[in-house]
C-alpha cells in the first residue's frame, strides 16, 4: 500500500507542479497517458507519434524497452496555422511503479537559430564561390546527401550534373565523387554524359561529414597548369578552412546544448536509485546548470531540481504518514483482540445445563465497535444475559461497552432485578457524560427451572419471539429511555415464559438496518421472513443463516454497522 499510496501523490504534484517552459507526460506500461501538463499529449496521440526517424515512440519508449536506461528523441506537434512545432524530449523509466514519464521541451528557436546560421554560411559560401576565379571553366560545385544542390554551377553547366553519367567509369558521377571523397586522394577524372563536347574534366572533391555535405571543384584538363593547379590547391585550402570554421560554429553549437543534456542524463540514470526516504545531497552535478544556462537547457535542469526535491519531500512525508497509520491500525487491532476477548465466545457455554442452548455472535464495522452481549450464571438456576448498542464507534463507544458490561457483571452479583440493574447503570454512565452518549440495552434472567424471563429494555429493538408453531414476531412491550442520556430514568420488567422449543431472539439494529449498494435496508420484515423459514434449527446455524441473509442483501457493499445476536432457545420440559 505505501508504494500504491506514493505512485498517487506523486502523480497528484505532477499534475501542479508549476513546471515553466517544460511540458511532462507520463506513460503507464499499456502506453497510456495517466498524466500531462496542460494537456500537452493524449493516448491517441501517443500512439500514432512518429519521431524524426520515423519510428513509433510508443514502441521503442514504452517501460519494457527503457528498462533501467533512459532516452531522448525528437518529434513534431501541430502549432496551428498549419505549422508545426519540434519538439526534444527525454524519456525515463520510473522502476518503482513501471511508468515511463517524459520531460519535453520546445526546440523549434534552436533549431530556427541553427538553420538559420546555416543559411548565412551557405549565402556566404555561394558569394564566395561566385567571387572565385579558379580558371575559365572551372567552378565549385555543392550538394548533400539528400542530392539538394546547395552551391549551383555556372549558368551554363546543368544543375544536376553530379547526377549524370561518367563516361569514363561508366557510373555516376555523384557515386564517384562519394568514393573519392572518402579515399586518400580524393580527386578523379570525369566526362560526364550531359556534355555534348564530352570534355574531361578533373574534379577534387572533400565530404562534410558533420553536414552531410560533398564540396567539389571541376576544372577543365585543358585549362590546367601548373600555376592553375597551385591556385586550385589554394583556392582549396581556403574552402576547407572556410568550412572547418563552419564546422567550429556547428560544434560549438552542438556541444552548447548536448553537453549539459548528457550530464542531465547521466543524472537522471542514477536518480531511480536514490534512497529518497533520506535527506538529498547538499550538492549534485546538476545544480549549477540553471544559472550557467538561461536557456531551456536551464530551465529544463531547474525542473529536475524542482523534482528531486518535491519527490523527496513527499516520500519523506508519505514514510512518516504511513508510519503513523500503521502504528494506529496496529494498536487498533491490539483493541480489537481485547475487546473480542472479553466476550464469551465458547459454545455451548454451559455443557452441563441442558435446559437451554444459547448462541451468540459480534461483528464490528470498524477495528473496534460499540455492540455488546454477554452471559453469565448468578447461580445454578438463574442465568443472566444482556445485548446493547452504544451510539456512535470507533475507541470511545468500545470503552463504553466494556464500563457497560463491567457494571452489569458488578450490579447483578446483588441485585436481580434487571430494570433496578438497569436504572443503577443510567444514573452512573450519565453522571460524567460530557460527549452524551447513550447505549441501548437489554438485561434479562432466565429462570433455568420454568423457562421464565424477566427483563428490560432501554431504548432497544424489541426482541423476536420463535414458537415452535405460529407466528414469528417482535414481543410487544415497553420500550423505555436510552440509558446514559440523562440522569433520573427509570425502568420496568417485562416477563415471558417460554415453552419447550421456543427462542428468544435480541439484535442491534446493524442487523435490520444492514444497507446494500443502492441504500436499501435488509427490513424487519426480512428478518421475520427469514427467522420463519429456519426457526427449526439449533440457535448456532439461526444466526448462521441471518448473516448469510446479510452478506446477500450487500451484495458486497461494506458493513455499515456493528452487529450483534444473541438467541435462547428453553429445551426442559416442565413438570
Amino acid at each position: 500500500r505505501p508504494r500504491a499510496e506514493t505512485a498517487v501523490q506523486a502523480l497528484a504534484w505532477l499534475e501542479s507542479a508549476p513546471l515553466e517552459g517544460i511540458d511532462y507526460f507520463i506513460i503507464d506500461s499499456t502506453s497510456q497517458i495517466l498524466a500531462s501538463s496542460r494537456n500537452f499529449m493524449t493516448t491517441d496521440a501517443w500512439k500514432s507519434m512518429k519521431d524524426a526517424k520515423y519510428r513509433n515512440l510508443c514502441e521503442i519508449m514504452c517501460y519494457e524497452k527503457l528498462r533501467h536506461k533512459e532516452d531522448y528523441a525528437t518529434f513534431t506537434l501541430p502549432a496551428g496555422d498549419g505549422k508545426t512545432r519540434s519538439i526534444l524530449a527525454h524519456f525515463l523509466p520510473l522502476d518503482q511503479w513501471e511508468y515511463t514519464i517524459a520531460l519535453a521541451v520546445d526546440i523549434s528557436d534552436i533549431e530556427a537559430e541553427a538553420q538559420t546560421r546555416l543559411e548565412k554560411i551557405l549565402n556566404s559560401l555561394n558569394e564566395f564561390s561566385r567571387q572565385l576565379n579558379i580558371t575559365k571553366n572551372g567552378f565549385v560545385y555543392m550538394f548533400d546527401a539528400d542530392d539538394a544542390i546547395l552551391i549551383p554551377p555556372p549558368d551554363h553547366i546543368r544543375n544536376d550534373i553530379h547526377l549524370s553519367g561518367n563516361l569514363l567509369t561508366k557510373g555516376r558521377i555523384y557515386d564517384d565523387i562519394k568514393s573519392a571523397s572518402e579515399s586518400e586522394m580524393p580527386e578523379l577524372q570525369i566526362i560526364s554524359s550531359n556534355d555534348p563536347d564530352q570534355s574531361p574534366m578533373m574534379v577534387y572533391c572533400r565530404y562534410f561529414k558533420p553536414l552531410k555535405w560533398y564540396i567539389s571543384v571541376f576544372v577543365p584538363l585543358n585549362e590546367i597548369n601548373t600555376p592553375a593547379r597551385i591556385l586550385v590547391t589554394r583556392q582549396s585550402l581556403i574552402i576547407t578552412a572556410l568550412f572547418m570554421a563552419g564546422l567550429g560554429v556547428v560544434i560549438v553549437l552542438v556541444i552548447r546544448i548536448a553537453a549539459p543534456l548528457k550530464l542531465l542524463s547521466a543524472y537522471a540514470e542514477k536518480l531511480p536509485e536514490q534512497d529518497f526516504s533520506k535527506p538529498l545531497a547538499d550538492q549534485t552535478p546538476i545544480d549549477d546548470l540553471p544559472q550557467k544556462y538561461r536557456d531551456e537547457v536551464g530551465g529544463l535542469a531547474q525542473s529536475f531540481i524542482f523534482m528531486r526535491q518535491q519527490l523527496s519531500l513527499n516520500i519523506l512525508n508519505l514514510i512518516s504518514i504511513t508510519a503513523s497509520r500503521q502504528r494506529i491500525e496496529s494498536e487498533l487491532n491490539i483493541a480489537r483482540e481485547i475487546q473480542l476477548g472479553m466476550i464469551p465466545k465458547t459454545f455451548p457455554p454451559f455443557p452441563q445445563h441442558k435446559e437451554f442452548d444459547l448462541y451468540a455472535t459480534l461483528i464490528p464495522a470498524k477495528e473496534i465497535g460499540g455492540d455488546l452481549y454477554d452471559f453469565f450464571l448468578l447461580d445454578k438456576d438463574h442465568l443472566c444475559f444482556t445485548l446493547g448498542d452504544v451510539s456512535d464507534k470507533g475507541i470511545h463507544s468500545a470503552l463504553m461497552m466494556v464500563i457497560t458490561r463491567t457494571l452489569i457483571r458488578t450490579l447483578s452479583e446483588n441485585e436481580h432485578s434487571p430494570c433496578r440493574i438497569m436504572a443503577r447503570i443510567n444514573t452512573i454512565l450519565s453522571a460524567d457524560n460530557p460527549q452524551a452518549m447513550f447505549v441501548t440495552l437489554i438485561i434479562g434472567i432466565l429462570d433455568i427451572r420454568t423457562g421464565e424471563i424477566r427483563y428490560a429494555n432501554g431504548g432497544h429493538n424489541p426482541p423476536i419471539m420463535i414458537p415452535r408453531e405460529g407466528e414469528v414476531s417482535f414481543k410487544k412491550g415497553l420500550n423505555e429511555p436510552l440509558v446514559g442520556a440523562m440522569p433520573g430514568m427509570t425502568y420496568s420488567d417485562l416477563t415471558l415464559t417460554l415453552l419447550p422449543g421456543e427462542s428468544f431472539f435480541l439484535y442491534t439494529d446493524g442487523v435490520n438496518e444492514a444497507m446494500n449498494s443502492k441504500g436499501e435496508q435488509f427490513s424487519n420484515s426480512s428478518l421475520l421472513s427469514r427467522i420463519t423459514r429456519i426457526r427449526e434449527k439449533a440457535p448456532e446455524g439461526i444466526i448462521k443463516q441471518v448473516l448469510e441473509s446479510l452478506a446477500d442483501h450487500a451484495q458486497g457493499a461494506p458493513q455499515s454497522d456493528d452487529i450483534a445476536m444473541l438467541i435462547i432457545k428453553y429445551n426442559r420440559e416442565n413438570t
